[in-house]
């Protein structure tokens, strides 16, 4: 919060604006002389004062003219907040020499507001650069990325943050909604499809079987924020179609309403798939693609950018690391790390470094501390004749991707679950990509 520079010799009002700067935990100097001479007001005014100052006309009556010349000569930029119990009593002072001047009952609420403002604006930069610090790494794809970023913050236009799981999308929509006390995520690939409607939009009491009372949906619920839409590439069709309405419109109709009710909400989406690629297969509106794509974001894979690997790895160790306790990566650990090709990005990092510190006494980390699963995702590939067209290259990437997903569930034993984990997905979203590429899970469990 800014400082602020207070003139008064009314210890009564003095009292009342320093308890209410206190709330907010402002820097306050107060002047007040000893006696009726403006002398020690003088010297004062010749020093760099700060961004705001309060004025007491009422303290100063014979001086107001002279000191506050001297203030607007010495401090140009200082906002000066001018009070007394009567303004109009001191009429010849110019307005030039102040920016307002209030009376003392105005003042009390003129400033309660102003500075309830400010520590909004404080409250908002302190959030804003919490959540930046998250986002680690001085790679040339970083540095962008957190200058789009900033930008995207200034505007309330839809964001599609692209990039493969594990790479922190969630990170950059929490940064990019830094500025709403509301912040709503909904994970589309866990949401059974039968209750997508519902569950964004609400429902009425009545509207359906076992829909016994209202219930407003997560959209109603982020009015006046923002709503993260992560894996959007796993919202099914029908619900598609509602969304580019409210994207349209700005309004939502709950299940069973006759009206629609008008919202307010910045919307971020985010997915690991191709959407293009989607859209192709017809699995993805191209439409609320094009609505959604305002404002893209592009992350990196962290096999891409292995600059940003040892700031990110410290930046684990300070947070997982005991209170206390140092620890420091050697030069060799760091090497092991950078020759990984990080197929989970940063959350497998993470991982690792977090199993490392829970296994691993104080001091340094060395290369054998690092416990990392070399042989994750790692399939043999499946040879193909050439394609004779976009379709036919198509279907047999279609025809891997099921190889390599059975292979996977048969290594964890027919376990779903322990598949999804070690793909880094989420079990619901394993489960619906195998629907959709006609894999039944009991064919698939050896």
């Amino acid at each position: 919060m800014p400082s602020i520079d207070f003139f008064t010799k009314d210890t009564a009002t003095s009292s009342f604006i320093l308890d209410v700067l206190s709330s907010v935990n402002n820097t306050v100097d107060v002047h007040s002389p000893a006696n009726d001479e403006a002398s020690e007001i003088a010297e004062a005014l010749h020093a760099p004062l700060a961004p705001i100052v309060i004025w007491d006309l009422d303290s100063f009556a014979a001086q107001n003219a002279q000191l506050l010349s001297n203030l607007r000569e010495y401090n140009p930029d200082s906002m000066i907040l001018a009070y007394a119990e009567s303004p109009e009593m001191h009429s010849s002072v110019s307005s030039k020499l102040y920016d307002t001047v209030l009376s003392i009952e105005s003042l009390r609420l003129h400033l309660m507001s102003k500075i309830a403002r400010l520590k909004e604006i404080y409250n908002a930069k302190r959030i804003f650069r919490e959540r930046m610090s998250h986002l680690v790494g001085k790679s040339d794809a970083m540095k962008r990325l957190r200058k789009n970023v900033e930008r995207a913050i200034l505007h309330t236009g839809p964001v599609l943050i692209l990039g493969e799981s594990g790479v922190g999308k969630d990170l950059i929509a929490r940064a990019i909604a830094c500025v709403y006390d509301k912040f709503v995520t909904v994970n589309c690939s866990a949401i059974p499809e039968a209750l997508f409607e519902s569950e964004l939009f609400g429902h009425t009491r009545g509207a359906f079987t076992g829909a016994q009372n209202e219930r407003i949906g997560l959209f109603e619920d982020a009015n006046g924020g923002a709503i993260f839409l992560d894996e959007i590439g796993d919202m099914p069709l029908h619900a598609q179609v509602k969304l580019l309405r409210v994207i349209q419109n700005h309004e939502i109709r709950p299940i069973g309403a006759n009206k629609t009710r008008h919202i307010d909400v910045r919307i971020i989406a985010a997915t690991n798939r191709d959407l293009k690629e989607e859209i192709h297969e017809k699995r993805f509106r191209e439409d609320l693609y094009y609505r959604l794509n305002v404002i893209p974001m592009q992350l990196s894979p962290l096999r891409d950018r292995k600059e940003d690997i040892e700031d990110l790895a410290n930046y684990f160790i300070r947070q997982y690391a005991p209170s206390g306790e140092p620890y420091t990566l050697s030069s060799e650990a760091l090497k092991k790390l950078e020759d990984h090709n990080w197929p989970g990005n940063i959350r497998e990092l993470e991982n690792v470094i977090q199993r490392a510190l829970c296994f691993t006494d104080p001091g340094i980390l060395r290369a054998d501390d690092l416990q990392i699963d070399e042989d994750s995702r790692i399939i043999p590939p499946i040879a193909y004749p050439a394609a004779r067209n976009y379709d036919e290259f198509r279907e047999k990437q279609l025809d891997e991707e099921r190889e390599f997903l059975k292979a996977t569930i048969r290594e964890c034993d027919g376990s779903v679950g322990a598949a999804a984990e070690r793909l880094q997905m989420n079990r619901t979203a394993l489960y619906n990509r195998l629907t959709r590429l006609g894999l039944s899970v009991k064919n698939v469990r050896p």
